[in-house]
């Protein structure tokens, strides 16, 4: 039997990471094994290229961030997602493909038709539910600030984050395995939110 492959996305500083304990405790709870992971740097070339495209003092035009972006994924995909779901271990990754549509294609304003024919290209697998972590662009980066330095994604003016935003809400709004969360409420309530769609999807 195949493992389930679950990824959190989200605009920068919207609460992914923080809602990983509550996703862990639940596939603890229903004994399912799993490995969590992130892009970018998911993979052995992954540490490298996550500090190359994170480095606030690089340049890198568009189209070479999104190839760099799908090299890291391809690499992440064969060596770490792909063999665990092939022996029954759930993959829960903190950004995936979902990522490059929203920031390449809607905040680099790319072609998605691109980005769509690189993944089919690359035979990356689509994940089988998707948690959107979603609140308003200042918000989010009022958090951001808040928790680190800002990287080079971070930096970027307010009008690319609100791309990334729409972008996101587009992808949700056209695909059933996209559930769309709340983030800008109370961290109790996001925690119910995450819990109901988790639980929503074990019972399937």
């Amino acid at each position: 039997m195949l493992g389930k492959f679950i990824t959190l996305e989200g605009i920068e500083g919207s609460g992914k990471s923080t809602n990983l304990e509550v996703i862990k405790a639940i596939l603890d709870k229903n004994k399912i094994d799993y490995v969590l992971t992130r892009e970018p740097g998911g993979g052995p070339l992954g540490p490298l290229l996550r500090e190359l495209l994170l480095d606030k003092d690089q340049s890198i035009s568009p189209s070479v961030e999104m190839l760099l972006m799908m090299a890291d994924r391809k690499d992440h995909v064969d060596n770490l997602i792909n063999p665990n779901l092939d022996k029954g271990i759930w993959v829960i990754s903190d950004r995936y493909l979902d990522s490059t549509i929203a920031y390449q294609g809607g905040g680099r304003q790319l072609d998605v038709k691109l980005i769509d024919s690189l993944s089919i290209e690359l035979k990356l697998p689509t994940p089988d539910l998707t948690l959107l972590f979603d609140l308003p662009v200042d918000v989010a980066l009022q958090r951001a600030e808040k928790r680190s330095e800002l990287d080079r994604f971070e930096r970027e003016p307010k009008d690319f984050h609100s791309r990334i935003r729409d972008s996101y809400l587009e992808l949700a709004s056209s695909n059933n395995r996209i559930k769309t969360i709340d983030s800008s409420e109370d961290i109790g309530i996001v925690t119910k939110q995450v819990e109901k769609h988790l639980t929503e999807f074990l019972d399937a």
